[in-house]
């Protein structure tokens, strides 16, 4: 029986099963190895995605991130803050105040206090604001952020609930994921509500690849995040409070035209649990 060890990390209630590549045995299905070890009925209780890491000659390590549907190619945020708690436990650098990751051809930069972890950001390649759309059969103003992986806002004000609490996730979730704006591949789906205390923010997200609702959403707390800045003119940080509970916080600098740049997401990253997954029980494939 093939096993190897993992650990099952939340960042700010995003959870992953984070693994070391040169434990996997060559020819594994990743995909399929994602969606039966992120499964519900493991002993862990499941996880929203796959984390791999490897060692890399460029950078303190390489993230190869699955979705628990088993696509990839995207950033996860809170993914990304435990892969540097996990990476930083198992001796992929010993920095804790300057890690350089790269995931997806994307180079991060990262620094460590306790279980509380900070990832650099690129610059947004794409931000649209007012966007007029149908959803559910009526117009609704959205907002669209990519930060790695796309997102669709909408406020608390065009969903017809009194608090964000009371919003139906399974039938507002699908229907702004798969909104035709975002096809073919879809768009994480982003509901606000802003909360009294200035810059300040409550979030539900529901995910694509995991297919509903998360207890956080790291690109999407940024996706929010300078999105609520940038309607509501707020300065850096924003505090975003997910599903969880849990904050995270998103950091920027505004230039003088109002663009943002150093986009920054914190919170904690703590491990919950780890154990052996075994291959007798998950998809192999011998190349």
């Amino acid at each position: 029986m093939i096993s190897f060890s993992y650990q099952k990390l939340s960042g700010a209630g995003n959870t992953f099963i984070v693994v070391e590549g040169k434990d996997i045995p060559q020819g594994t299905d990743l995909p399929s190895l994602t969606q039966a070890s992120c499964s519900n009925e493991h002993e862990h209780g499941g996880a929203d995605g796959l984390i791999v890491l490897d060692h890399s000659d460029t950078h303190d390590f390489a993230m190869h991130y699955y979705n628990r549907d088993g696509s990839t190619g995207m950033m996860c945020g809170n993914g990304g803050r435990c892969a540097v708690q996990f990476a930083v436990a198992h001796g992929y650098t010993s920095s804790t105040t300057s890690i350089m990751f790269i995931n997806a051809g994307v180079v991060y930069s990262a620094e460590m206090t306790g279980k509380n972890v900070r990832i650099s950001f690129p610059d947004p390649p794409k931000i649209q604001l007012h966007l007029n759309l149908n959803i559910l059969g009526t117009q609704r103003i959205c907002h669209y952020a990519d930060v790695g992986t796309p997102h669709l806002i909408l406020f608390k004000d065009v969903l017809e609930v009194d608090a964000l609490a009371d919003l139906e996730m399974k039938r507002w979730g699908p229907a702004v994921r798969n909104h035709p704006l975002v096809r073919p591949e879809g768009a994480n789906a982003n509901f606000i509500e802003v909360l009294p205390e200035e810059k300040g923010i409550r979030l539900r997200t529901f995910e694509r690849g995991v297919e509903g609702e998360t207890g956080a959403c790291g690109t999407g707390a940024i996706a929010s995040g300078i999105a609520s800045s940038l309607l509501h003119g707020w300065s850096s940080p924003v505090n975003v409070i997910p599903t969880s509970g849990s904050l995270l916080q998103v950091h920027f600098d505004r230039d003088e035209e109002g663009a943002l740049h150093n986009l920054g997401l914190e919170g904690g990253a703590e491990v919950l649990m780890e154990g052996k997954l075994s291959l007798a029980t998950l998809p192999f494939v011998q190349s």
